[in-house]
């Protein structure tokens, strides 16, 4: 009989933890005109430490739970997700899975390119789409800032809650404390 492994429902829980404190950040900072994207992080523990079926399912539940709340079309978070896990999976084996250097670069790299083809996506509808560049670059600035410092902090995150439930990330194995 095979045990129930929840690594993908870790994740997606740290990843709607994460999603919730930007929004609340996002409300703080009404006032300033700035909001903050994190996308490029969601992607980064899913793609280098879990296994292909378990980093999927945490992908596309997340992009699933974006959808539900940004003003995309329904699974363009999904999809723009899944391609750069799919990515990182390609490349997988060349990286460094551990450290939060890389964790870092990646999340960072990520997050650019899920800006921009967002941006690519929707710009075209305003009205005034010199101003929504000019926008964009602005919310692009200060979200790759703010991954920069939380970055390490949401790893360490996840690390330490699969370090709590005794599974190790990358095989699905119990741990002995």
């Amino acid at each position: 009989m095979r045990k129930y492994d929840p690594r993908w429902l870790i994740v997606v829980g740290a990843n709607l933890l994460l999603w919730w404190l930007v929004g609340l950040a996002n409300s703080h900072l009404t006032s300033s005109a700035v909001h903050l994207y994190v996308g490029g992080l969601f992607v980064v523990y899913s793609s280098l430490r879990l296994d292909r079926k378990h980093g999927l399912i945490a992908i596309l539940l997340t992009g699933l739970m974006i959808d539900a709340v940004e003003p995309v079309p329904f699974g363009t978070s999904m999809l723009l997700l899944g391609l750069v896990h799919a990515t990182l999976l390609y490349g997988r084996q060349r990286f460094p899975r551990e450290g939060a250097v890389f964790g870092i670069v990646v999340a960072l790299f990520a997050n650019l390119f899920l800006v921009i083809a967002l941006s690519f996506l929707l710009v075209g509808g305003n009205p005034r789409p010199g101003a929504a560049w000019l926008r964009v670059f602005v919310d692009l600035l200060a979200s790759q800032l703010f991954l920069l410092l939380i970055t390490p902090w949401f790893l360490a995150l996840q690390d330490r809650a699969m370090a709590l439930v005794a599974i190790h990330p990358e095989t699905g194995r119990r741990v002995q404390i």
